[in-house]
């Protein structure tokens, strides 16, 4: 009887933090016109005349908070006209905010820790953008500083642990080829691995899931042929972390994914795997989010079943 009781603890407990993981997704449905059914939707981001919701987003575990970028276009960034800015709304009463300005001048791409208690983004005054974080107060956020300043240049900066850290850059060797880098703190020292996916680009944006199990990873036109399918100009890939600590080659989501335009960035997945959201050059330049637990069911399986 007492390991009856004991089973049910743990599955009641199992479920318990199932059920707050789950609930990233809860009040999504009210930012769209429509529920996705297998294909991308506009996410109905409030945002000023001249301005696009674009980049990577980010969503509290309870669902009623969305970080997500605004800016004016994808000018070069160092002219005095070119503005970025990081906005946050909350769901409160039965509907979402209007935004409030988290950062201004530059800034987008945000992410939490796993605590909710920092906020990494990346601030990009020049063509090198750097990985900046920025402590929860009591009022709101302290002032932002550089993650690690020997570090020339870190896109989409994202903490899925507290020591375990993501970015891409070019690498040492040629920076017009992008990697992810996985940058592991102790104490005492700093460790920094290139994962070995070789992106030939300029930039390569990219999402790492919680538990680090797989990465969302953009290729653009310069990688078509060869190993990978395309289906435009700008697609998004997914990778998963092998027993062993390597990745497997990247597999495009798929068509549908990449049905509004040619040109997809900017990925973030909900915590559940409901949905995933990207940025898309369509008819209206913004935010859409799709299904995702179909495709990454679909990608994993397959994955299982070849040998790489």
């Amino acid at each position: 009887m007492k390991h009856i009781k004991n089973s049910i603890l743990i599955l009641t407990l199992i479920l318990g933090v199932q059920n707050v993981l789950a609930q990233d997704s809860k009040y999504l449905h009210l930012l769209v016109d429509s529920i996705p059914n297998g294909k991308p939707v506009l996410v109905n981001f409030d945002v000023e005349k001249g301005y696009m919701a674009t980049e990577r987003i980010a969503i509290s575990k309870n669902g009623k908070s969305i970080y997500y970028g605004v800016r004016n276009g994808y000018a070069t960034l160092s002219k005095p006209d070119a503005l970025a800015h990081i906005m946050k709304i909350e769901f409160n009463k039965g509907k979402w905010s209007k935004p409030q300005t988290i950062f201004a001048d530059s800034s987008g791409a945000p992410a939490l820790s796993r605590n909710e208690k920092i906020l990494y983004f990346q601030y990009e005054d020049t063509i090198a953008p750097q990985g900046l974080y920025s402590k929860k107060t009591r009022t709101g956020w302290a002032i932002p500083k550089v993650f690690k300043k020997t570090i020339e240049k870190s896109h989409y900066w994202q903490s899925p642990k507290e020591d375990s850290h993501y970015y891409s850059a070019g690498i040492k060797e040629n920076k017009k080829i992008q990697d992810v880098f996985h940058v592991v703190t102790t104490k005492s020292d700093t460790l920094i691995k290139r994962l070995g996916f070789n992106v030939k680009g300029d930039w390569s944006d990219f999402y790492v899931s919680p538990d680090e199990s797989f990465l969302i990873l953009l290729f653009g036109e310069l990688n078509k042929g060869g190993a990978y399918t395309f289906h435009g100009n700008s697609n998004l890939f997914i990778s998963f972390k092998r027993n062993n600590n390597t990745w497997t080659t990247p597999v495009n989501l798929g068509k549908e994914v990449h049905s509004i335009s040619k040109w997809n960035w900017g990925p973030y997945v909900t915590k559940d795997k409901k949905y995933l959201f990207f940025s898309s050059w369509g008819e209206t330049v913004g935010t859409y989010m799709i299904d995702f637990k179909p495709i990454y069911n679909r990608l994993k399986l397959a994955s299982e079943n070849k040998q790489d």
